[in-house]
């Protein structure tokens, strides 16, 4: 027994001795890469650079701009689909380029309606990449938004990166890499991601690309409906959602929880049926002060939850008319159904009835009685 232990810890140490260091100062690492499809399955690809030299911007989170502007910060060329970004911009680079620390990777809508399967392949067969990095779409150039000029000293790459994050703490599903590869790979599921734009010197996130399978099939824009995609999809918090309730009157309802709960019957029918039960315990930000806490727990209430029902029965249909299923909805009958007949369900998914119950129950209504 301590001969084989003896022999495994020599086998650690020769092993360990075998992986390659790098000194951070001597390399640059690639934490964004951008792909504008141009066609005849040629892009433009764009890889972005933090600088660790020292003298960089305070505040910057250790990777702030260097004390002089001498460093590579990005390097863009003309490829061909699905090759390395990293490997083929290698020769632009004064130093040896990583993508150990990648964050970003984003695509024009032309590169979404081509396909993403080659650049996942690559991707998915990568080792030196985490499965912690977003992917979005840009609307416009990703060239032009990572080259950008903005109001902040933080590199593009992390003021994307912090950009998506803080958005999925509130109205925005969560995903990333290897969600997206869940999705993907997954059984009867579709993927999608975050929209970002660049407007003046800021980056706005606009909205959710939806995928069939890997190409572009649409997208949820705006504040409400991405509210009602991912309630939806997932229990969250801190979400807003803006209700009218009188032509020009508005009142904001924040989630302070919400748990979605789903049920399926007839699972092997032509006309499979869906059920989704939604509880949402908020506050009322930003309500009418003529109002009273009696009128929001009454009739605006109601009228809320209704108006949620329908615009989740909508949406589900548009997705059952699309053919796509971001939410999961096959492998949820599946899970509800003996010997479910699979084989069939694409067939049977745009018949299938989707119902959605909302219960809101109001805990504060801000300044008002």
């Amino acid at each position: 027994m301590k001969i084989k232990r003896c022999s495994m810890m020599l086998s650690f140490l020769l092993l360990s001795g075998c992986v390659e260091t790098d000194v951070i100062d001597d390399i640059l690492m690639a934490e964004s890469e951008g792909y504008d499809y141009i066609g005849n399955d040629k892009v433009v690809g764009t890889i972005t650079m933090p600088n660790y030299a020292e003298g960089g911007v305070s505040g910057s989170g250790g990777g702030g701009l260097p004390s002089t502007a001498a460093m590579m910060n990005s390097a863009s060329t003309i490829t061909y689909d699905g090759r390395s970004l990293v490997e083929v911009l290698q020769k632009e680079g004064q130093k040896t380029i990583t993508a150990g620390k990648l964050r970003l990777m984003l695509f024009n809508q032309a590169y979404l309606q081509h396909g993403l399967n080659k650049v996942l392949h690559f991707r998915n067969q990568d080792p030196e990449v985490g499965r912690d990095l977003f992917l979005a779409m840009v609307d416009g150039s990703c060239f032009d938004l990572l080259t950008g000029s903005y109001l902040t000293a933080i590199p593009i790459s992390r003021y994307a990166y912090d950009l998506i994050f803080q958005n999925e703490q509130k109205n925005f599903p969560q995903t990333n890499l290897k969600s997206f590869f869940y999705n993907y790979y997954g059984y009867q599921t579709d993927p999608y991601m975050p929209i970002i734009k660049k407007e003046k010197q800021h980056l706005v996130i606009t909205g959710v690309a939806l995928l069939k399978h890997d190409k572009y099939a649409g997208r949820i824009a705006g504040e409400n409906n991405v509210f009602i995609f991912k309630a939806l999809m997932e229990t969250f918090k801190y979400g807003f959602y803006d209700y009218e309730f009188k032509p020009g009157e508005h009142i904001a309802l924040e989630n302070v929880s919400s748990q979605i709960k789903y049920a399926a019957e007839a699972g092997n029918s032509p006309e499979p049926r869906i059920t989704a039960s939604l509880k949402i315990i908020g506050y009322i930000r930003q309500g009418n002060p003529l109002l009273t806490t009696l009128d929001y727990n009454t009739s605006i209430k109601k009228n809320l939850q209704k108006e949620l029902e329908s615009k989740m029965e909508t949406m589900v249909s548009q997705f059952q008319e699309k053919r796509i299923d971001p939410l999961g909805l096959g492998d949820l009958v599946r899970s509800y159904t003996r010997n479910f007949n699979s084989s069939s369900w694409k067939d049977r998914y745009p018949n299938a009835h989707f119902r959605a119950h909302v219960t809101i129950d109001i805990a504060e209504t801000g300044v008002s009685k």
